[in-house]
């Protein structure tokens, strides 16, 4: 005969999707420059696809709208390809990068211009390479600015980078 007290125990059932999130270690790279350009020089060459081919040293297609492409090709090491996020001329510009989020922040006017740049979401193991990469573009954005040129820096950079990137 059953009892009529004793209560059935059965084990929790698994909901189907209700498993835990992975849960992934994520980083932000900033840098602050300041132009002695004009707002609008600065704009045109974050968001001109010929500007930015000729500072990065690489082919590149923007198309300058929230949804627009971006596309680069870094020749044998591969391309990399974004959706536009945010596009409000001439301030702020922000795209994806890989599975990461590039920002682009402008303030000034005629006679000079302070550029806030961001990478948001860099996974650990990318710190030191995209710290550099993006230095050296940084610069590489001032000398094409500038009408002058220096010697290629990423390495150099890089293993600066990896000294303070302790992950």
């Amino acid at each position: 005969m059953k009892n009529p007290f004793a209560k059935s125990v059965e084990p929790p059932k698994e909901e189907p999707n209700d498993s835990i999130a992975s849960v992934e270690t994520i980083y932000r790279l900033d840098w602050e420059r300041a132009y002695p350009l004009s707002l609008e020089r600065m704009w045109h060459a974050i968001s001109n696809a010929e500007e930015i081919t000729a500072w990065m040293k690489f082919p590149t297609q923007f198309e300058p709208r929230v949804g627009g492409k971006i596309h680069i090709s870094f020749s044998a090491e591969g391309s990399l390809e974004g959706i536009v996020c945010e596009f409000e001329a001439p301030h702020r510009l922000a795209y994806t990068w890989g599975d990461s989020l590039v920002n682009w922040a402008l303030e000034g006017d005629a006679a000079g211009t302070k550029l806030r740049f961001s990478h948001v979401g860099v996974r650990p193991e990318l710190l030191a390479g995209l710290g550099a990469g993006w230095h050296r573009f940084l610069d590489q954005l001032h000398d094409h600015l500038a009408g002058s040129t220096r010697p290629d820096r990423y390495q150099e950079l890089k293993a600066r980078y990896e000294n303070v990137v302790k992950v």
